[in-house]
């Protein structure tokens, strides 16, 4: 195996590490997610910090996603609304919104072939019930690496190919550059080089007239805690290739801000957990487990940011206060 291709079995594998750590709290009752589990074949329960950060991780993304889709679909015209998920892995959202009868429209999952086809196969030949959520026409495609429906598509792409390779086939299967469109990206931009994932946002912003996106992603790399992050990633065979490029929630939103998007806005796990989980839900996970760990979460949570934006003032957020995403 080639350097190339040893870079991108770790960043593949970093699929199945969000799977474990999502299944490790779906289990414990962190988070609501049924379907998880058929996606994780060892399942391993995660320290308490893990399960809490990737409760406060599912709830900001859901959160987003939910409003988007329910203010999208508000207006007069229904299914209104598309949602692409970049470097999806198994995220299992689509599910979670079909099984909460939610309008969902088009929705495009991304991913590389080898994490596709895994996907595809868990949903389309194993697991009767998963195969259900989906609408009456899916179809497997492409070898077993893709599905394809009327609404929902997982596509096999290679994000360093946006251009050349992912957008014709979103376009094929049904992508409307004039409709309002969420993109979501959670732990997969900082993989690529700065210039890679720019381009992609580039192509964003001309060609896809109301967009918005909702990004996840590392932070700070040049504190003591950011530099063992590094290190410890890269003993995994991963670099965080982006990171220096936009290091601080600042950097982050001005990235978007300096290519002429409308509004652009980054907090940082740390502050969400404080500030946007309900007390009752807070109170809630505290019995749970207990967290004896609390500065080293903190510590953790503050390395990791949401950082959302949109492009047009009549993007279905553009009434949102961005400081409380």
């Amino acid at each position: 195996m080639d350097a190339g291709a040893s870079d991108d079995a770790a960043v593949q594998g970093t699929s199945n590490d969000a799977a474990v750590s999502r299944e490790s709290a779906a289990s414990l009752g962190y988070i609501s997610d049924p379907y998880i589990r058929h996606f994780v074949k060892h399942p391993q329960r995660r320290a308490p910090l893990i399960n809490r950060g990737t409760h406060s991780r599912f709830e900001g993304v859901q959160r987003i996603l939910r409003q988007f889709i329910s203010k999208a679909n508000s207006d007069s015209e229904r299914n209104n609304g598309q949602v692409v998920v970049l470097g999806a892995g198994v995220d299992t959202s689509y599910l979670l919104l079909r099984q909460q009868e939610f309008d969902v429209g088009m929705y495009f999952e991304i991913d590389f072939a080898e994490v596709t086809a895994k996907k595809a196969a868990t949903i389309f030949r194993r697991t009767a019930n998963l195969r259900s959520m989906l609408p009456e026409d899916t179809q497997i495609a492409a070898g077993g690496t893709e599905i394809h429906s009327s609404t929902y598509n997982l596509l096999a792409g290679d994000l360093r190919e946006f251009e050349s390779h992912v957008v014709p086939k979103l376009f094929a299967r049904g992508l409307d550059c004039n409709k309002p469109t969420l993109f979501l990206s959670e732990c997969v931009l900082i993989y690529l080089d700065s210039l890679q994932s720019d381009q992609i946002l580039d192509w964003i912003t001309r060609n896809i007239s109301n967009a918005g996106i909702l990004t996840y992603e590392q932070i700070l790399p040049d504190d003591r805690f950011g530099r063992m992050m590094i290190e410890n990633l890269r003993n995994r065979g991963l670099e965080l290739r982006g990171l220096h490029a936009y290091p601080t929630l600042q950097s982050t939103s001005q990235r978007f801000l300096t290519r002429g998007w409308h509004r652009a806005a980054a907090i940082d796990l740390a502050t969400y957990h404080e500030h946007f989980v309900q007390k009752s839900e807070l109170a809630r996970l505290a019995k749970i487990e207990f967290l004896d760990e609390w500065e080293e979460f903190i510590l953790l949570a503050q390395h990791y940011a949401f950082t959302f934006a949109y492009t047009s003032d009549t993007y279905p957020f553009n009434s949102m206060d961005l400081k409380k995403i």
